[in-house]
């Protein structure tokens, strides 16, 4: 029994002994790090935007008639003078217009005419030949010749114009978007909507803090459900000098080129701006950030197996990623992971 109990006392002393190292070891707070290199960050604001074409137009019937033929339908790509709508002005008018000729060919061969006797008559007037007032007489109806053949003209381009306007042609190049007339009706109201495709804009309605960063130019990128995962890029070409007083919002016009020939007006989507941009700055995610309070902000670097706290100066944010303007360069060693365990001085080990 009493070779048990100093057996047993052995034991524990051993275990003792050998625990006084591990106690007077000093211990360390293993730690992740992140090694900060320079990037690239923008200010950004998002804003909901539907397109509308550059050009666009719709067209009405200068004058009324039933239609005749629909040539168009929608989503049918047109040039500049293409026949969209015919109508049946161009019976109506058709008869004004073979008249109207007959009367202009009619009026110039008068003229013709009266301007062989006026050299007549100037030739006469010379020798002798005729008195002063038969040369006035030639000479006034030259003058009438010439005033009938300008109304003989108008005539002919009246009644042409009116024969045209039977004619709905497209003004310009472009994607027919809407189509309104139907055979056998009557040209009241819009006929056809055309777009010009290739160049797209948008108005932006943004919060007042971010009138200060607006200027021409600045990068803008609209992604549509249409075409997921795709981004097509733009740029601001103007916006409000004011902010609207009911609503708090600056009007913001952004201007797309669509190369791809996808975009359509009335597509809808999202505008992302971008307001600052900082390139080489150093960047790093909110998560690695200590926050004591609203002005102060910190990180924990790694120098010398030693966490040091350092205090740091944020510039611009997108998201949860912050600009460090000041206190981490690039290169240095950021502690991400257990920087919330360590005060400034505390040994460190970095494991993975």
């Amino acid at each position: 029994m009493r070779k048990n109990v100093v057996r047993i006392l052995f034991i524990l002393m051993l275990l003792i002994s050998c625990g006084k190292p591990e106690e007077m070891a000093e211990k360390f707070i293993p730690v992740t790090v992140m090694v900060a290199e320079p990037q690239v960050i923008s200010s950004t604001v998002i804003a909901a935007c539907r397109l509308e074409s550059s050009s666009e137009a719709v067209i009405t019937a200068m004058n009324p008639g039933r239609i005749l033929d629909v040539v168009v339908s929608e989503g049918d790509e047109v040039q500049e003078g293409d026949i969209l709508v015919e109508l049946s002005t161009d019976q109506q008018y058709s008869s004004a217009v073979f008249a109207s000729s007959a009367q202009l060919t009619a009026a110039r061969t008068a003229l013709s005419n009266a301007g062989a006797d006026l050299q007549r008559a100037v030739r006469l007037r010379t020798d002798g030949a005729i008195s002063e007032s038969e040369y006035e007489m030639a000479l006034a109806a030259s003058a009438a010749s010439e005033a009938n053949v300008r109304q003989a003209l108008a005539g002919y381009e009246n009644a042409r114009s009116m024969e045209e306007s039977g004619k709905i042609l497209a003004p310009f190049n472009g994607t027919v978007t809407r189509v309104w007339a139907k055979d056998g009706y009557m040209s009241s109201g819009p006929l056809v909507s055309i777009a010009d495709g290739g160049v797209m804009k948008s108005e932006l309605l943004i919060a007042d803090r971010h009138f200060q960063y607006l200027a021409e130019g600045l990068p803008v990128i609209f992604s549509t459900s249409h075409y997921p995962g795709e981004l097509f890029r733009g740029e601001v070409i103007s916006f409000s000098s004011s902010v609207d007083p009911v609503s708090g919002l600056v009007s913001v016009m952004a201007q797309y080129h669509d190369d791809s020939d996808r975009l359509r007006s009335g597509m809808t989507g999202n505008a992302t701006i971008g307001l600052e941009t900082s390139e080489n700055t150093v960047v790093l995610p909110l998560r690695v950030l200590l926050h004591e309070d609203e002005s102060v902000w910190e990180v924990a670097l790694v120098q010398n197996n030693e966490a040091q706290i350092v205090p740091i100066e944020i510039g611009i944010v997108n998201g949860t990623d912050f600009e460090i303007i000041r206190g981490v360069e690039p290169g240095d060693s950021v502690i991400c992971l257990g920087h919330h365990l360590v005060d400034d001085g505390s040994p460190v080990k970095v494991v993975r």
